[in-house]
């Protein structure tokens, strides 16, 4: 990294009037707690405090000057006032780190749901073309032999910036990015140069952020908004919501799914002993794909990997071998088969959307009954609940909710408001301690049976009252089922 930039340099063009100072600045950070001599701190509005009561404690810890977006009174160090400090955040960070994004080839990827798995799609074709690649996103940010546990799905500015530069530093080549709807409304991503977005799909989700499903939306937009001439936007023409994103799209726009005239057609696809086989009518011919993921939300998956990929010239047998080569991703459609000849799935899915997809893909899996064992996340949007009941009492044989990370809110209260939207509690069970409900549904199940485990999916805790306490859906329900670790 730069050991220092002279300030006049690092705010050119960011404040008015242009800086007099000629500090040098060796650091940037919006937590006055990370500041150290030199540091640059920019004061943020934030939900839970404003940054603007810390800048005293950031002049004491040694920052050499502030950047603040309202008017507060700052001695002994330089202080610059802008209209959004989020912004600017993100942009000095960029320009901090000597602009890491414009030397990697990276895809940016959002959506409500598909977005871990298209980025795991991606980083595996990229893969197989040999080059160095990077992942960030929900589960893991690696690159070579690194990995370390995300913090959250994207990155704050800073912290993005660097992971980027050090992913350049170690010859990371190109890269992959699940781009969530807070980052992009936060000004996580300004100043990041994709060569290709992804949409997904959108459906109910973060409504306790977002006003409405159009503000929701248009939060995803902001992705294809900014992207340069030759980049490419590759939108699911399929989803509803595809005329707002292809809208906002400055840069090439490519259609994925089942319509004739889009550029990437979906023209057939079915189960094989090993997964699925897909078939693809593109702009550059038929293209056939077998895949070991499973489910038609897969298909849409591949579809939208493999578009993006071959729009950035990804040669055609590295985008086959890439897809093929991924067998699963850690808590998405995750299954084993018990003793006892039951069919046990654990899968991240925590929106009406997404668990009737998983729940369709598990009812192909099924040959008896199938059951699904779900609830909702606390301190998130509430009205999400009586629709994965209403989907769960629809799809399912039987159903049983019970907590997920229940937070700061009564777990029973959620069970009661899921109930709420199932007209028929004849085949409910609910059970607010979440390893009691597992123990039930994986006990009670008998040959031929699925029980689908929903909501978690790769989470290794439950959060309760400000705490997180270990809790592995998986872990856990091989030890009921009595199967040994995977391995």
């Amino acid at each position: 990294m730069r050991a220092a930039w002279p300030i006049d340099r690092l705010l050119d063009g960011f404040v008015e009037g242009g800086p007099v100072s000629s500090q040098m600045i060796t650091g940037i950070a919006c937590d006055s707690r990370e500041v150290t001599p030199g540091t640059l701190f920019v004061a943020i509005e934030g939900f839970v405090t404003d940054g603007h009561r810390y800048i005293g404690d950031a002049v004491e810890r040694g920052a050499s000057a502030v950047i603040m977006q309202k008017t507060v009174e700052v001695t002994g160090i330089p202080a610059y006032q802008v209209k959004n400090s989020r912004r600017v955040l993100s942009l000095l960070a960029s320009r901090f780190y000597g602009d890491p994004s414009k030397s990697i080839r990276l895809i940016g990827v959002t959506g409500t749901n598909g977005k871990t798995t298209t980025c795991y799609l991606l980083e595996s074709i990229f893969k197989a073309t040999g080059v160095n690649t990077g992942l960030i996103g929900t589960l893991v940010y690696r690159w070579k032999a690194h990995e370390e546990l995300a913090v959250r799905t994207t990155p704050d500015a800073v912290s993005l910036q660097k992971l980027l530069y050090t992913m350049r530093s170690e010859g990371v080549e190109a890269g992959v990015m699940e781009v969530s709807s807070h980052a992009l409304s936060l000004d996580r991503v300004a100043g990041i140069a994709f060569d290709s977005a992804v949409f997904t799909n959108l459906s109910r989700d973060h409504l306790d952020f977002y006003n409405s499903m159009a503000s929701y939306g248009e939060a995803k937009s902001l992705l294809f908004s900014h992207l340069p001439p030759g980049a490419s936007a590759v939108i699911n023409g399929d989803d509803p919501a595809a005329p707002m994103m292809l809208r906002a799209a400055t840069g090439r726009r490519i259609r994925y799914g089942t319509r004739p005239e889009y550029e990437y057609c979906i023209t057939n696809y079915h189960t094989t002993p090993g997964g699925m086989q897909i078939e693809l009518n593109t702009i550059q011919g038929r293209f056939t794909i077998e895949t070991p993921l499973i489910g038609y939300f897969n298909v849409v998956n591949c579809t939208a990997a493999a578009a993006a990929a071959l729009e950035m010239e990804v040669d055609p047998d590295a985008v086959k071998e890439g897809i093929a080569n991924l067998r699963g991703v850690p808590g998405r459609m995750q299954w084993f088969d018990a003793p006892a000849g039951i069919r046990i799935i654990v899968d991240y899915a925590h929106t009406p959307a997404a668990l009737e997809n998983v729940l369709v893909a598990a009812r192909e899996m099924t040959d008896r009954e199938l059951t699904v064992l779900f609830g909702c996340g606390g301190d998130r949007d509430k009205g999400k609940r009586p629709e994965m009941g209403k989907v769960a009492a629809a799809l399912a044989d039987k159903v049983i909710i019970t907590s997920d990370n229940p937070r700061n809110e009564d777990p029973d209260r959620i069970i009661e408001e899921i109930i709420s939207g199932i007209s028929d509690n004849k085949r409910i069970m609910t059970f607010t301690d979440r390893r009691n409900a597992l123990e039930v549904a994986i006990e009670r199940a008998q040959t031929g049976d699925t029980v689908l485990i929903a909501g978690k999916g790769h989470e290794t805790y439950q959060e309760i009252k400000g705490k997180r306490f270990p809790f592995d859906d998986m872990q856990l329900a091989r030890e009921i089922a009595g199967v040994g670790e995977e391995g």
